[in-house]
């Protein structure tokens, strides 16, 4: 999924648009619950050795909010990893370059939003 298609899927299913909060990074950008402002989701572009990955071209991910016990299990996939930046405990990191089904990351970022209302 490209950010662009993530960022259109909050559009519609949650009237949010993505926030660009830091001009030093112009590719991070925060998915917030309007209600009350939490945070739902972040899209960073990192190195891939901040991540443990190979190769020198940023990869993009998506930074959700997950119950702690199916973060566990969600880890499995090679896709989702402890989140970057973020408490590893309740967060977790997306690939968006990687092998997961657009629908799982849409149920990701559903979650996410109502975790964090």
């Amino acid at each position: 999924m490209k950010p662009s298609e993530l960022f259109a899927y909050a559009k519609e299913a949650y009237g949010t648009e993505p926030e660009r909060m830091w001009t030093k990074w112009p590719n991070y950008a925060v998915l917030r619950n309007d209600a009350n402002r939490r945070w739902y989701g972040v899209v960073m572009d990192v190195p891939p050795d901040r991540l443990g990955l190979e190769g020198t071209e940023p990869v993009f991910i998506l930074n959700v909010k997950v119950d702690p016990d199916d973060a566990l299990v969600l880890r499995m996939s090679s896709d989702i990893m402890p989140a970057y930046h973020m408490n590893k405990k309740n967060w977790v990191s997306v690939r968006l370059d990687g092998e997961l089904p657009d629908v799982m990351i849409e149920d990701l970022i559903d979650m996410s939003r109502r975790l964090t209302s």
